[in-house]
């Protein structure tokens, strides 16, 4: 009795799902996950994607190292967006995809010289594509400096040389990115930076913070578009966005390149080697990779696209930033910690 009734629910459900009276089961949902720093993705490139049937765009951010690892740890992605350093690490533990660039027509669209900067992660291109990139220099408000400034010792009081002028200086909490500024005007590679070399730059900075109006300041920015300082330290992203959150009446908010030489981060886009949808990685990531579609994204990320041909001449004098030794890294964090505050 049991396995004649079995037969007959089994008969009766293959008769169902064959029966022309009844609707078609949905397909399943195409989804493909993405991570990457905020604003890093313009949402209208996605939502087109979406319309023209690519997949279902699930974008997750991270603001930083801590929160990339994280999130790397608690689920897999099929596309990600990566720091040089970042994506270096993943590259030498295996987890990134030997990437066919015949499925990426749009990755010739890279500016050759981003392209070169790029090697310095991934020496033959094989498995990323650069995003974007942009450079630590120098903010000033033009209007308040009597001159722009050229070289981060200006603002650290490192030399004899004027101070662009005698006004607020602010610092940003860009923990990695001012440790990498310092050594650059003590002439120190930070490829092969020691923990002692994190002290020596940390007591530069103690001198020099007791000068400044902030330190290690959330929003910059925030005080660049008010008016309140005139010199500090940061991206021409960052100059952009003060310039514009301070509307009618913004300050004209300028970025330099010091003569030292500023700190290079580069961006790139990667495909994991555990991505669970890979086909709908390299749809998307061709998409992104579209002129239109890049520009936008770099103005909304506040870099400088690796497809236009922007400040090259500068580009050429930076030197990417390495994959720190983890004892320079914690050297780091803990003298950041006394520095900031103020013990």
């Amino acid at each position: 009795m049991r396995r004649w009734l079995a037969a007959l629910l089994l008969t009766t459900g293959a008769a169902q799902a064959q029966s022309p009276f009844l609707p078609p089961a949905a397909p399943a949902l195409k989804i493909v996950k993405v991570l990457a720093p905020p604003d890093f993705l313009d949402r209208g490139m996605i939502e087109a994607f979406e319309a023209q049937g690519g997949a279902t765009v699930a974008l997750d951010q991270y603001a930083g190292a801590a929160e990339l690892a994280q999130r790397s740890a608690e689920q897999r992605y099929d596309l990600v967006v990566l720091r040089g350093p970042a994506l270096a690490r993943r590259l030498a533990a295996g987890a990134l995809t030997r990437l066919d660039r015949r499925r990426l027509p749009n990755a010739r669209l890279v500016q050759p010289a981003v392209a070169a900067k790029y090697a310095a992660y991934d020496r033959d291109g094989a498995y990323g594509i650069p995003y974007g990139w942009s450079a630590f220099g120098l903010i000033y408000d033009a209007d308040k400096a009597r001159e722009p400034p050229v070289a981060f010792v200006q603002a650290l009081g490192l030399t004899k040389e004027r101070r662009v002028a005698e006004c607020s200086i602010v610092w940003p909490d860009a923990r990695e990115e001012t440790f990498l500024a310092v050594w650059r005007t003590m002439g120190v590679d930070a490829a092969r930076a020691k923990p002692a070399d994190v002290k020596s730059a940390a007591a530069i900075l103690e001198r020099a913070r007791g000068t400044f109006l902030a330190f290690a300041a959330p929003d910059e920015v925030g005080a660049f578009a008010k008016g309140a300082a005139c010199l500090g330290a940061g991206t021409a992203g960052e100059a952009a966005a003060a310039a514009a959150r301070g509307g009618d009446n913004a300050p004209p908010v300028r970025f330099a390149y010091p003569r030292e030489g500023a700190p290079l981060a580069l961006y790139a886009f990667a495909i994991p080697a555990d991505a669970p949808s890979p086909d709908a990685a390299y749809r998307l990531l061709d998409t992104a990779l579209n002129a239109d579609n890049a520009r936008r994204a770099a103005a909304s990320a506040g870099v400088n696209s690796a497809e236009e041909a922007t400040d090259l001449a500068e580009l050429k004098r930076l030197t990417p930033e390495p994959a720190l030794d983890p004892a320079v890294t914690a050297a780091m964090q803990a003298e950041w910690k006394k520095l900031t505050s103020g013990k």
